[in-house]
């Protein structure tokens, strides 16, 4: 078979673009069906890929796992002359910290209502860890959160941003830039396209393919465009000189490898567990996880990158 013809019998998704409440159900679809299948990935939960540094097991997924937040956590500049504020929109990250970071009081933004459960009851299980960190998980629309402006020292998404509407997740950034206080610091770290796909030759069609039905199988309406992303968070209210985007594809790599032969066990296990009657979400999560080695090779086309962004000292409260 010809890979022309097999672009032509990969199945692709035809429907109009989401509205942003059919964008939120089928996000809060997914997270209720599928959080806890993340347990096989990581036992602390953590949501998202590994950063590997010099000195870390690559066949040891959770401290990649764990690099990856203390990574986001060192871009933050977080005040150390008081406790600092920060919303996330990742359970794990909101949870664990790096010392000797200033205590973060958090707030996280989730969708799953297992997560929540699991976030109040492991947010701050000991004395000692009370004292470091407050934690509150909320479960409001991250573009539209309600929280009081101005009130937080840094915002991080983590892997999430991913579900927000459109190529440059506009609404996220202007809400990240009006819960930011004057000189706070806004991270997203996610799986990015370059520019828009292109269309024409075979690998581009099994590429768009592939990314349409990675996209439905997770989730998510389309992925952050990078190269329209700078002029975006310009419109948003951020500082362009203060705005830098590391690409961070390599560090992930490592723990990217694990997927295959992680999701073909857990594959195994829970359809004979489940005698093959599986939700539909959560088989498209054992179909998305197969597809995010493939679509991950796409170099020319995506990358997973870092977004730091601060916001101007002169900006006044929302």
């Amino acid at each position: 078979m010809s890979a022309d013809s097999v672009a032509d019998r990969l199945p692709a998704v035809v429907d109009p673009p989401p509205s942003g409440i059919e964008i939120r159900q089928r996000v809060l679809a997914y997270y209720n069906a599928a959080t806890t299948d993340y347990r096989a990935w990581s036992r602390e939960f953590n949501m998202h890929f590994g950063y590997w540094r010099f000195g870390l097991n690559p066949f040891r997924r959770e401290p990649m796992l764990h690099e990856l937040n203390l990574q986001a956590l060192a871009r933050l500049n977080l005040p150390r002359d008081r406790p600092a504020r920060s919303p996330t929109s990742a359970a794990a990250p909101g949870r664990r910290r790096a010392p000797p970071s200033p205590p973060i009081a958090s707030s996280a933004s989730t969708s799953s209502r297992w997560c929540r459960s699991r976030s109040r009851s492991a947010a701050s299980p000991t004395p000692e860890r009370r004292a470091a960190m407050r934690s509150r998980c909320t479960a409001p629309d991250y573009a539209a959160s309600r929280l009081p402006a101005a009130s937080f020292d840094a915002v991080c998404a983590i892997e999430s941003a991913c579900h927000g509407e459109g190529a440059t997740k506009a609404m996220l950034l202007r809400e990240a830039n009006r819960l930011l206080r004057p000189d706070g610091t806004f991270i997203m770290v996610d799986a990015m396209l370059l520019d828009e796909l292109p269309t024409r030759g075979v690998l581009a069609r099994l590429t768009g393919a592939i990314y349409l039905r990675w996209c439905s199988s997770w989730a998510v309406p389309e992925l952050c465009r990078s190269d329209l992303l700078p002029h975006a968070l310009e419109g948003a209210g951020f500082a362009p000189a203060a705005t830098t985007i590391e690409d961070w594809s390599w560090r992930i790599a490592p723990s990217v490898a694990h997927v295959p032969f992680l999701a073909t066990r857990f594959a195994i296990t829970e359809v004979v567990k489940a005698r093959g009657r599986l939700s539909i979400w959560r088989w498209r999560h054992i179909v998305a996880s197969f597809l995010t080695p493939l679509l991950g090779l796409r170099r020319s086309a995506l990358r997973y990158v870092a977004v730091v962004a601060r916001k101007p000292f002169d900006d006044a409260p929302a």
